[in-house]
């Protein structure tokens, strides 16, 4: 199926289900990946969605439980503030909800549903946003990394 016909498809379903636009939810969760004919595009775009989800879930897994973190992680992580551990456990919170909301519609999935979950979605991501980039800020500035610095190298 070519994109413009998954569009005119979509279209006709964001109107019967008032969920957001083909362009808004492309911009955040890459929906025009959609390549194969299917009888269920809210289902697909709702898997495409929730891969954003479980991939942001894992890196949030990553630097809450630092086992086997790569490097590039580890300044950041030493310095993590405790505010941005409560956002990180909120963000982990939130979107693990929707996964399990996923994981329903994975054993009984209609259309209704999938549109109301990709409304879910659509609002949570945009929802947390800001903290998710407010995390990513702070991860390539970490606090005090060049004060801490100082004091860890005085033995005087």
């Amino acid at each position: 199926m070519e994109l413009k016909e998954i569009k005119k498809i979509y279209m006709e379903l964001a109107k019967k289900y008032k969920i957001p636009s083909f362009e808004d939810l492309n911009h955040d969760f890459e929906i025009d990946k959609l390549e194969k004919d299917t009888d269920h595009i809210l289902r697909v775009i709702r898997k495409l969605m929730m891969e954003k989800i479980v991939n942001s879930i894992n890196f949030l897994e990553m630097l809450l439980n630092p086992v086997n973190t790569p490097r590039m992680y580890l300044p950041y992580i030493r310095m993590m503030s405790l505010d941005d551990k409560k956002i990180m456990d909120k963000l982990y919170s939130e979107l693990s909800d929707l996964t399990l909301l996923s994981l329903d519609l994975e054993i009984d999935s209609n259309e209704k549903s999938e549109a109301e979950l990709i409304k879910k979605i659509f609002e949570k991501w945009n929802f947390l946003k800001p903290d998710f980039t407010k995390i990513l800020v702070n991860m390539k500035q970490p606090k005090n990394l060049s004060s801490n610095k100082k004091e860890r190298s005085y033995f005087g």
